[in-house]
């Protein structure tokens, strides 16, 4: 369907060169199916005879924003600004600037934007996002109450602001946000996905539950998804179920290192060792420095009774992580099952003294 538009839209444009509606449609439509190259390709050839169109500047730059061309298309949304000043196209440019990690030149061209169009929700949401970036959460705050003031309708904006109530320790006040970008976008996989999160972090597990598993029936079936909804289960301890959840992530992103660590716990709560020991072996071949993955497939290999391979990975644990008494205490039980009494002794003197 959307090829069919692209080709009737590209004769149209053949047959009249000059028409800015249609052309404008056509990079709408070649910028929404990730054809942005075709889209820029378009809009230089229209510029080279309309040089001063200030509509194509402000298309052709944010054009060249989503493929990532920054200063080319400062330059542009500088030359729209030169012919008439405008919110959209100072904002555009705080886009680029945000994009460069240039953060006070973005909130200096959001202020702008402010200054020209004082109602424009839009501008102070994305003002908001960048003090986000920075850490300036008041200020960000202040930017999304006057992004809902000007639109009480801007879901984002109550999303964003749950995530710095979350960051702030506020969990109640962020979960009442989140609750209010659902209620304005209930088919939004992401606001029930970081709800959630929250639910997660302040131990309301089946709460965390429900929402993980709405944001997967939303169609936000991916990795993460799976992932946490196997943390919230595990957590409640449905160990089963968790496994599953743990197993359709790690289809989705194989090399995860977290999926393979969380997994393996899993097993190992279970007493599955030798699987366990499979995951937290991959796990440490991809995260080498891990650990408590080390510690783990550890006590998994203990399990298995492979007494030397316990030690190897509680040797590992212990040059990582020497100040975690745990790891020397079962360094040391690992040398007690060899027989090892003297290295025994030692690693458990220096648990002792770590613990107190």
């Amino acid at each position: 369907m959307l090829e069919n538009k692209i080709k009737t839209l590209r004769a149209d444009l053949k047959r009249s060169p000059d028409n800015w509606q249609t052309l404008t449609e056509l990079v709408r439509l070649l910028r929404s199916g990730g054809k942005i190259d075709q889209a820029i390709s378009l809009l230089e050839r229209y510029l080279a005879s309309h040089p001063d169109d200030f509509n194509a500047l402000i298309t052709y730059g944010e054009a060249l924003l989503d493929l990532g061309v920054t200063a080319d298309a400062i330059r542009a949304l500088r030359r729209a600004c030169e012919i008439r000043q405008c919110a959209q196209a100072h904002y555009s440019i705080a886009r680029a600037y945000d994009l460069e990690g240039m953060d006070e030149q973005a909130i200096s061209e959001h202020n702008i934007a402010i200054a020209i169009e004082p109602e424009c929700a839009e501008a102070y949401y994305r003002l908001g996002v960048t003090h986000v970036r920075r850490g300036n959460y008041d200020e960000a705050l202040e930017a999304f109450n006057k992004c809902l003031k000007f639109d009480s309708s801007c879901a984002k904006a109550h999303s964003e602001m749950a995530l710095i109530y979350d960051k702030l320790a506020k969990k109640e006040i962020a979960i009442n946000e989140l609750k209010k970008a659902i209620d304005k976008e209930p088919r939004n996989a992401r606001w029930h996905c970081n709800l959630g999160g929250i639910y997660g972090e302040a131990g309301m597990f089946d709460e965390a539950i429900r929402e993980f598993r709405t944001a997967i029936l939303l169609g936000g079936a991916g990795a993460d998804e799976h992932y946490n909804l196997g943390k919230a289960l595990a957590s409640k301890g449905d160990l089963e179920d968790a496994i599953g959840e743990f197993r359709k992530a790690l289809e989705m992103d194989p090399d995860s290192a977290e999926i393979l660590f969380n997994l393996g716990l899993v097993y190992l709560r279970k007493g599955v060792a030798d699987k366990a020991a499979r995951c937290l072996s991959r796990c440490v071949q991809l995260d080498a420095d891990n650990a408590r993955a080390h510690f783990y497939l550890g006590t998994a290999y203990l399990g298995q009774n492979d007494v030397e391979g316990a030690i190897v990975c509680f040797e590992r644990s212990v040059a990582v992580q020497p100040q975690d008494w745990r790891n020397f205490y079962y360094l040391g039980v690992a040398y007690d099952h060899r027989g090892d009494k003297i290295k025994a002794q030692e690693a458990y003197k220096k648990a002792e003294s770590l613990r107190h």
